[in-house]
């Protein structure tokens, strides 16, 4: 299994990438232009890779754009909106042959690159678009951002799946088994009583949990290492609770979102590659490369929760945020 998307955001992956421990096996990236910015990743930031390198940015999000708008001329993963179904008719009744190359296509069709522009510009597709005009449009930190998480996706190894492996996590002092140890100072507890749950998380209005509802929520069940790196398993049980709300019921919830970045106590960190919820309240994390020799502690940072709050009725709308928590595990690691 390959990882095509990032699991976390680019910014963690790259301070990873600068810290990375040994024993790593990163990809080349295939073409110029990505190399050049996965090399210039390990100095700056993603959103200055735009003003640092612009060419490279531009060619990267411009091929980036060119297999989005190639996709969306199938027509099987539009949105259903009008710019779309328009690009995917003009696609289909086009009088060039659909197997030519897409710039072939794009400078002999007209109704094509009108329908095309139109889609770039409904997406947002500022470099495709302008591309479409005949404009030179100049890359921002957006379209850094992008080329971060493109060249990022380039140089990351391929998952290592499967369940094999050596269990390395120690078992809790308290009970015998595999999880949490105590932090030094006592649990980490929100200003509601939650465990990692700050009054000040953000959390939109209704989707934030009661006081006295229970305590930790998140363990961490298992780390196994493998040949190339290793697999966390955490479970979550986040906050969920059904009110009456008038004459119907609202839905009050948080959603996990993984672990975002992880550390050993020598300094080194850990890309997180993918991430599988499996849907049975267990979140796996595919991690590169194995532990380092010597780590005794690793630091497991949550990459946040996804709050929500829908009422139970069919003409009700739900409302969803992203709430920031920094919630820090520790676990003890054996031999």
């Amino acid at each position: 299994m390959r990882s095509t998307e990032l699991a976390v955001p680019a910014e963690n992956t790259v301070h990873a990438l600068r810290r990375l421990a040994p024993g790593a096996r990163l990809r080349t990236p295939r073409t110029p232009d990505l190399r050049v910015l996965a090399g210039a990743l390990r100095e700056c930031a993603p959103p200055e890779l735009a003003g640092v390198h612009p060419g490279p940015v531009t060619r990267v999000v411009l091929a980036a754009q060119l297999r989005a708008l190639d996709r969306a001329m199938t027509g099987f993963f539009g949105t259903g909106d009008p710019a779309a179904a328009r690009l995917v008719r003009a696609a289909r009744f086009g009088r060039v042959r659909p197997r030519r190359p897409l710039r072939d296509r794009l400078d002999t069709e007209p109704g094509l690159r009108m329908a095309a522009l139109a889609w770039a510009e409904v997406r947002g597709h500022r470099i495709l678009a302008g591309e479409l005009r005949g404009v030179r449009e100049l890359p921002d930190e957006d379209d850094g951002r992008l080329a971060a998480e493109l060249a990022v996706a380039a140089v990351l190894p391929e998952v290592e799946a499967g369940t094999g492996g050596r269990e390395v996590l120690l078992p809790r002092p308290e009970d015998g088994r595999s999880g949490l140890p105590p932090r030094p100072g006592g649990p980490v507890t929100g200003g509601n009583g939650r465990f990692g749950l700050p009054a000040e998380a953000g959390a939109p209005a209704g989707s934030r949990p009661g006081p006295g509802a229970g305590s930790a929520f998140l363990r961490v069940r298992s780390v196994r290492v493998g040949d190339l790196g290793f697999q966390v398993d955490v479970h979550a049980d986040p906050p969920a609770e059904l009110l009456r709300d008038g004459d119907g019921l609202t839905l009050r919830a948080l959603w996990w979102n993984g672990l975002g970045r992880i550390a050993d106590d020598l300094g080194h960190e850990y890309l997180v590659l993918a991430k599988d919820p499996g849907g049975t309240g267990t979140v796996r994390h595919w991690c590169h490369p194995r532990l380092a020799p010597g780590a005794r502690v690793l630091r497991l940072e949550s990459a946040g929760y996804r709050g929500e709050r829908m009422r139970l009725e069919p003409a009700a709308a739900g409302t969803c945020a992203e709430v920031l928590v920094k919630l820090e595990l520790t676990v003890r690691l054996g031999a």
